[in-house]
């Protein structure tokens, strides 16, 4: 029997994952959805960077004057970009042809383009929450993370910052019910919120790379090819991939009037077709492209690991689109080192700190928190040491409750998903940009986990539950 008190969370599409069947973006269940992306990119527009500013970047411009010497926009498909320190973008370049073609040496237009592409990007985002997650609230909040993202960081980390309070919140859950029985719900509910109130801003900091500088729009180019390449191979298993038959269980949710059996149309396999040829023209958009591959491939995993019948087949050809682009990229690029490249190569701590911001957030503090003991026992009379601790113990927890938790494997892939599209940019200093692609599942783990720990907060400050009486014979 489900609890009480999750009923008045079923709003808030905590506990239902969605229905399993399928109609276009027309269906009812998504129009009020669609609201937010629609808003948030027309308010990117709207606030688009201006001025001629924008073009006095060095980089910037040695890029477009080289572009407008050579006068032949197909030209950069047969070997390096404009910057000739050995990167095969030709697929962005065009964007740079177009801005120069329309605008001339308009800063402003410039800047125009920069947020129509991240307008785009936000409604791909849009569209990937949609067919990895088919749950109209998670992909709401997760775009509505995502986007604001764009234009209003602080706004993300205000409303996420709300778990601050609800930590303490669930402390009430003491006197809701015998210590014993309470113990387990409110520590979990109580470190959950912390975990997941440390999360914002994260690797959200990416707008002034994204919007307000033009060699940013590699990343952002290379976003809308990567997340619809993404989208539609997930559309095209989610529609095709039938679940595996198994025995009926008490957690398996009920048909409602929503529930619809899912049609896979005439031609399913335009989907793949469509996601290898966006996946081609993300990797000729910015090399961070080379994990597609990869994180394809994890969606065959995360729908195999719920149960469905996954076509193998698929990941081969993106695998082999991938083992393509490498062939013509050695034959078109140099293959030597650049002096750019090698000055941007980095090792040691950073790397591994910035990867555990999408794997293991809550234990990059560990550091800090060895070097404020070490301080001696006064430092317990601070509040570092005891924030450092709940921000660790918040990430052992919060992964302990999510594999509890009958969405864990959509949580997990999410999770590890960011973490495989950040993975070769690890070893590159820093650029904020870096974090554009793997934002869109980090903001959809945020969504996903919110919704798990708001139910361990209604079971941290609810009665325990009471066993039914034994029935009579």
């Amino acid at each position: 029997m489900v609890p009480y008190h999750d009923n008045a969370l079923a709003w808030l599409g905590v506990l239902r994952p969605g229905s399993i069947g399928d109609n276009p973006f027309g269906m009812k269940r998504w129009l009020p959805w669609l609201v937010i992306p629609l808003v948030l990119s027309v308010w990117v527009l709207v606030t688009h960077a201006r001025g001629n500013g924008l073009l006095e970047d060095t980089d910037t411009k040695v890029l477009l004057a080289n572009i407008q010497a050579r006068h032949n926009p197909l030209s950069w498909f047969a070997g390096d970009w404009p910057l000739f320190n050995h990167f095969y973008r030709p697929v962005s370049t065009l964007a740079f042809e177009f801005d120069l073609w329309r605008w001339g040496m308009n800063g402003s237009g410039f800047g125009l383009t920069n947020a129509a592409v991240a307008s785009v990007c936000i409604w791909v985002a849009f569209w990937v929450g949609r067919e990895l997650t088919d749950h109209a609230p998670t992909v709401g909040l997760a775009t509505l993370a995502f986007g604001l993202a764009h234009v209003r960081l602080e706004w993300v980390a205000a409303a996420f910052g709300l778990f601050w309070i609800l930590a303490w919140v669930c402390l009430a859950g003491f006197a809701r019910g015998p210590w014993k029985l309470k113990v387990v719900p409110v520590a979990l509910g109580f470190l959950g919120c912390v975990f997941l109130a440390s999360l914002v801003p994260g690797p959200l900091g990416f707008a002034s790379r994204i919007t307000g500088w033009l060699p940013g729009r590699t990343a952002s180019v290379m976003a809308i090819f990567a997340l619809a390449s993404v989208a539609a191979y997930a559309r095209y298993e989610r529609l095709t991939a039938g679940q595996k038959p198994s025995p009926p269980t008490p957690m398996d949710l009920p048909a409602t009037k929503g529930t619809v059996a899912a049609q896979p149309g005439k031609m399913p396999w335009i989907w793949v077709v469509v996601s290898a040829l966006a996946l081609a023209l993300a990797l000729g958009s910015y090399e961070q492209a080379v994990v597609l591959p990869g994180l394809l491939t994890g969606v065959a995993v995360m729908f195999a690991l719920q149960g469905r019948r996954v076509h193998w087949v698929c990941p081969v050809l993106f695998w082999a689109v991938l083992v393509g682009y490498l062939v013509l990229r050695h034959q078109v690029v140099p293959s030597q080192v650049s002096g750019y490249q090698a000055q941007q190569f980095r090792d040691g701590p950073g790397v591994f700190l910035d990867l555990g911001n999408y794997l293991v957030p809550g234990l990059t503090v560990l550091p800090q928190l060895q070097i404020t003991l070490e301080t001696g026992l006064f430092s317990l009379l601070t509040a570092a040491p005891w924030l450092y601790g709940a921000l660790v113990a918040g990430n052992i927890a919060s992964v302990a409750g999510i594999w509890h938790d009958r969405r864990r494997w959509l949580a997990i892939g999410l999770l590890l998903m960011g973490f495989v599209a950040f993975l070769p940019m690890a070893w590159l200093k820093f650029f904020a940009h870096y974090h554009y692609f793997p934002a869109v599942f980090y903001c959809l783990f945020l969504a996903v986990l919110a919704q798990i720990v708001l139910r361990w907060v209604a079971e941290a400050v609810s009665p325990p539950p009471m066993a039914a009486p034994a029935r009579p014979g």
